[in-house]
Formats: structure tokens, sequence, C-alpha cells
């Protein structure tokens, strides 16, 4: 089904109504940086890797993450900005050491986003209200942030370098850093009626477009020709486009199977499901067409501006969802986990890209690479000579070396002999943590066989993230570095170690060793007093180690104090009022916190439970603003403990929320008020006296001028 509304008098008549569901704002992040090269996740194995689409083949792999992550990519003016939402940490890498030169902790999940303009990087975290800007290489903030005073639904940045945040109140603020200030400017400020918690954002070159499809609003502001739009309320998640040309604009909502398109002037709503799409996901704009993933189907629909289909379906490997990513004029279609992905080019056709390749290795980003040893040059054939040592003067010149087996040839026919076996692997335990394990392989000195021996390589194996570690070395022992994040391999799994060595002929044989990962505790250690000496020297080498020292007498450190919470059903909130009209959909909730609520030391949430929404606030907050809907909504407050293990809630209020106002073609009538819906918006009051009366009249005139909606089916099967 496809309705359409034009941007017209009628519009802002549906501005009244105000939705309240918070998007997630899941976000991946389009690429636009054009230097030939793509940057993609692979989330089971916590890596971002670097594709080629010129040859279709990944280049790098970067191991950002343990397994089983949830990683969004920003790459943008030279910037590749990665945020894991399963822990929240947000990682900066230079790019031309491929090493993380910055790391910042913030919340994990959907609370926080990472923007990118103008070489700025903006963290955003919604729950709280705040805009930060940090520094490129570092992550640290750079100056004050800037505080809405309450929850941000969305917060996005343009290409011109405003930073756009709606907050929960339908509030658009449009905001520019000042460097000489460092400090954010508000540039402007304006209620947008109907908007609320479940606002989202598309940035354009300049402006942006804010969907509150809950409320039935769409308006676009900042481009230069401000548009007001509307459409029938659609409640529920909206993923929206990451960025657009302001002329075409796409959100899905996935619950209710519909992708709404703002094209030119008008709203055109389309019924995914009626196009076998009946779960749609965060669509992207690309060529003037419209491509939208399709959840738990496998594939990517296209849409033309109009909402008909606008080419062939996008088949996709693998069992997971689409994800699309936008770069360097080519589009890039994957699925988590798998090997393979689709790129689609310019003129729409598509073709096949490795992601996922076992055999190239993989990148520590905290780690500087080790010195590698560069492959032996290819040799030319020379005449044999008689080793001056003797050791071959009696072999025979088809016969191989030790290490050699008999009949072996080395490469190219090259005259001499491979290195012996490494004798000796030993595999031993350097450190250990609950992110990763460090290992130390060392071997004894292969038999040269009158080759001198050029260095060493080192591959282990295993069941960790990535399967595979190596490295190359000169000496004869080096470290290696195990994730341990996403399996259980560092709490008992085994790893194979296999050494070559290698000279000017070839490689020799391998040397190997298997070893098991000894179970790990982690010890609790006291830090020392202040005012300790500092730690003698150690004894000289000779000396005897000394006397172990006799058993301190002292008492055991006492336990930590016990994990409580406060007690449940306690009247805590006082009070609820609407501080901006009854007509808002915002309630102020006075709170006086006994002593065990305001001294409770975990966290606590000021929560309508009626609808799911949810603030934190601190445990001995007065005062609180929350989301409300039409109808009775439920408000406690919920105290969780500050090891998460358990929560208890308030004695709970129950408060009513606005009234639907009653719309017309023309008019909407609200309390004592008739709005007529104009581009001005004129509010005709009857005042209290008259209200009963206006209330009538208006109701006539509502009824002569409604009328039916008209559906129409295409030949797409749509209505």
């Amino acid at each position: 089904m496809r309705d359409s509304a034009s941007f017209g008098a009628a519009s802002l008549g549906v501005l009244l109504l105000v939705g309240a569901a918070l998007g997630t704002g899941v976000a991946r992040t389009a690429v636009d940086v054009s230097d030939g090269l793509t940057w993609l996740p692979d989330n089971p194995r916590g890596e971002v890797v670097q594709v080629n689409p010129a040859s279709g083949r990944p280049e790098v792999r970067l191991q950002v993450a343990g397994g089983d992550a949830q990683l969004d990519i920003t790459q943008k003016d030279g910037l590749l900005v990665i945020l894991n939402r399963r822990d929240g940490q947000i990682t900066v890498m230079d790019l031309a050491t491929l090493l993380a030169s910055g790391r910042r902790q913030a919340q994990p999940g959907p609370a926080t986003k990472v923007l990118v303009s103008e070489g700025r990087i903006y963290v955003v975290d919604r729950p709280a209200g705040t805009v930060a800007n940090a520094d490129p290489v570092t992550l640290a903030d750079i100056g004050k942030p800037w505080q809405a005073g309450k929850p941000l639904a969305d917060v996005v940045a343009d290409e011109a370098g405003v930073v756009w945040a709606a907050d929960y109140d339908g509030r658009l603020h449009s905001l520019e850093w000042a460097a000489d200030a460092r400090k954010f400017r508000e540039k402007a400020s304006e209620r947008v009626r109907g908007a609320g918690p479940g606002t989202v954002l598309v940035p354009h070159a300049k402006g942006v477009t804010l969907f509150g499809l809950d409320g039935g609003v769409v308006r676009q502001v900042g481009t230069g020709s401000d548009v007001n739009g509307s459409t029938p309320k659609l409640p529920g998640e909206v993923l929206a486009a990451q960025s657009s040309p302001a002329g075409l604009v796409p959100a899905a909502v996935p619950g209710q199977g519909i992708v709404v398109i703002v094209s030119g002037d008008e709203v055109v709503r389309v019924d995914t499901a009626a196009l076998g799409c009946p779960v749609p996901g965060r669509p992207v704009v690309f060529r003037d067409k419209v491509y939208v993933p399709c959840r738990g189907e496998g594939k990517v629909i296209v849409l033309d501006r109009s909402g008909k289909r606008g080419g062939k379906d996008v088949r996709t490997p693998g069992s997971g969802d689409p994800e699309i990513v936008f770069d360097d004029g080519k589009l890039f279609i994957s699925t988590p986990g798998a090997e393979r992905g689709v790129i689609v080019d310019s003129d729409g056709s598509t073709r096949s890209i490795t992601i996922r390749s076992p055999s190239l290795p993989v990148v520590n980003p905290d780690r500087p690479p080790q010195t590698e040893v560069p492959s032996p040059p290819r040799p030319t054939p020379r005449p044999e000579t008689p080793d001056p040592r003797g050791r071959d003067e009696q072999r025979p010149p088809d016969v191989p070396g030790p290490g050699v087996p008999t009949g072996s040839s080395t490469p190219g026919g090259v005259a001499g002999n491979v290195p012996g076996t490494p004798p000796g692997v030993t595999v031993e335990l350097f450190s250990v943590a609950a992110s990763e394990l460090v290992v130390t392989v060392s071997w004894g000195a292969a038999d040269d066989n009158g080759e001198t021996v050029t260095g060493y390589t080192v591959e282990a194996s295993g069941s960790f993230s990535g399967g595979t570690r190596g490295a190359q070395t000169t000496g004869t022992s080096t470290q290696l570095t195990i994730p341990c994040g996403g399996s259980t391999f560092c709490t008992g799994g085994r790893l194979d170690v296999a050494v070559t060595a290698l000279n000017r002929v070839g490689e020799s044989a391998a040397g190997t060793r298997s070893w098991t990962v000894p179970p790990y505790d982690p010890p609790a250690q006291d830090p020392p007093p202040a005012n300790d000496p500092p730690p003698a020297d150690p004894p000289p080498a000779n000396d005897p180690p000394p006397a172990d020292p006799p058993p301190a007498n002292d008492p055991p450190p006492p336990p930590p104090d016990p994990v409580t919470v406060p007690t449940a059903g306690a009247t805590v909130i006082t009070g609820i009022t609407a501080p901006y009209g009854a007509t808002d959909y915002t309630r102020r909730v006075a709170m006086s916190p006994p002593a065990d609520w305001a001294s409770h030391d975990g966290t606590c949430q000021l929560v309508n439970t009626t609808q799911g929404y949810s603030v934190t606030i601190s445990c001995g907050e007065t005062a609180a603003d929350i989301a409300v809907e039409t109808g009775s909504n439920r408000i406690l407050v919920r105290a969780v403990a500050r090891d998460g293990s358990r929560s208890v809630d308030s004695a709970a209020k129950s408060v009513q929320g606005p009234k639907e106002p009653m719309c017309g073609k023309y008019y909407c009538v609200g309390g004592d008020k008739i709005v007529e819906l104009t581009p001005t918006e004129k509010e005709i009051d009857f005042g209290q006296a008259g209200a009963g009366l206006g209330l009538l009249v208006i109701a006539v005139l509502i009824r002569l001028a409604g009328r039916p909606v008209r559906e129409e089916t295409t030949q797409d099967g749509e209505r």
C-alpha cells in the first residue's frame, strides 16, 4: 500500500499529534571518504576488515573486540572510529600505523552515538542529554560538552558542520562548535509539534529531516526550502537513513512493515510486506534509488522515488540480516559472519566480494607489529663448491642434507639445502588477563645444513577468535598474543604451535608443540600502603634467596560491604505535574526519597511502566521529567543493586496523559481551542465560558469537512 500526502496547508494539523516511542537509533555508518578502500565489520569475530572493491578481496583485518561484538564503523574526513555497542568502548584508529591512538568508555547499547563532521568527533550520550567534542587522536573531551537538560531522542551532523539535536520534548536545536570559546553555541531552537522521544533525524548537505512518525509528523529544516509534511501515525521503532540528499529521504518502521519516503514535496508510504519484505531494516539512498534490507529474508529490495519497485531484488549470502554501507560511489551489502558480500556499482550492477579470509593475518591494534623477516631473495644458480667445513664432502650432489626429505627439490632448482627442523619447541605462559593472554614460544637453533638460516616463522592455531596467530623473527623465541573474548579458549583451550626455519633455499620442516592453557584465577591484591618505602633492590644473582618472612599477625582485611537495595514499595514520588501544560506529553515528577533510597549505592531510574520509558536519575533526586502518552500512565522509581543482581520498585503513582485532539480536514479541536490547519496555525480561543458551545460548533464543522481516504491498488499489488 502507498499513501501520498503533499506538503501543504493540512500538513501542520498532524504536527499537533505527539508520539513517544523511543527508537534505538542503533546506526551503521555511511562511509564516504574517497580512499578506494572500505572498512566493514565482522561482528562474530570482533574484527573490522578493509576491503578493496577493485580486487574484491580483503586487505587488512583488525582485532578490535572480542567475539560476538556489535560494531558501528565511522570512516570520514580521514578518521576511522569504531564503537562497540556490546561494551560501549569507542576506539579511534591511526590509519597510518593501524594502531589505536585513543579509547573512550561510553554507555553500552543504543545510548551512545558517534558523529564525524569537518574533522571533528562528537560523542552523544542520549539519556544524559549531552554532546561532547572529542579529540580526534585521544578521544578526550575538548572544552565543555553541550547539555540539553533532558534526554535526547536523536543527534546528527550535516555536511556543513551543524549539529542537530532533538530532545524528548520535541524541541529541535541547531548547534555550532565555537573553537575560540571551546564550546557549542546554539544557533536556533524550535518546538516541533508532534515530535517526541521517538523522533529520528536524517542529515543532508545542509539541514536535516525530522521524522516523528509515531506522531505523524515529517519536517525538513535548514535546507534552504523548509517544508512540513504528514503521514498517518506509525508507532514503533524507526530506522532512518544515516544520511541522504534532501530531496529523497527514507525511513523504515520494521514493526509496521512500512517505509516512509520524503520524495520532493511528497510523503510516500510504502507497504514493503506486499513487496516480499515484511520487516524492513535501515534504508540507504544510492543513485536516486532506495535500497531496503529485509530482515529474515536474505535480500535487499530496491524502490524508486515513487515507492514502486526500482530494480531487481539483491540476494545476500549468509543467514544473517543484510547490512548496507555506502562508500566511494559503491554500495556494500554484507551479512554478519558471511565470508562473501555484494557490491552494487554505480550502474546498478552487482558483483561478489570476499570479506572473510582466514589466511589474512590479524593485526592487533594495541601492539606495534613485530619486525618482519623479509622473504629470502630468489637465488641464482651457482656451481656447487665443497663445504670448507667438510660437512657434506661425502654427500652426492642429489642427496638432501639433514632436515630435507629424500627426493624433495628446492624452489627453482636452487642448489643447496633447506634448514633442519627447529628442535625443542616450548610454549610458556607470559601473562594472562580477562581479554587476552600472551605466550612465549622458544626453540633451539635449526641446523643450517650449509646455508645460513635467515629467520624463523611461528604459526599458532586454536579455538580462539580468529583461529590463528603468527610471527616472524630472526631469534629463537617470540611472543604471541591470543584473544580471550568470544570463546572459552582462555579457560583450558589447546594451542598448536609450529616453527619453521628459513634460508635462501627454502623452508624447513616444522617443529611442533601442543600446549594447554592453564586455569586462570586472577588473584586479589591489596595496594601497598602509601607511605611504605620503595622495594629493595633484588639480591645479586649468586646470593642465596632470602628466607621467607615470618607470617604476618595483621588481621585479614574486612569483607566488602554487602550488596543491598532499599526498601521495596517505599513512598518516593510525592506528586506529578504538567509544567508545560496539560496538552504536553511531559510530566514532572516530584520526589522525596527516604534515607535508604537517597543513600543507595547502586543506580536509580524514573520509569513509566505503562509505556516502557525510563530516565536515569540520582537516587537522591527530588524532581525529574518523564514522557507520557494519552490515557493513564503508571510512574515509579526503580533502584538497581550496584552489581546489577536485583532491583526494587517504589510505590507507584498514576497520571493522565494529554487527550488526543480531534482533527478534520481544516481544523483540530483540543481543550478549549480550535486550531486552524494553515501554514500559520491560527488559534481561535473561545474562552472558558464559551468552550462548550465552541466545541459543539467545531464538531459539526469537522463532520462536514472530513472525507474518506481513497485507496488505490497499483500493478505491484500496492494500495
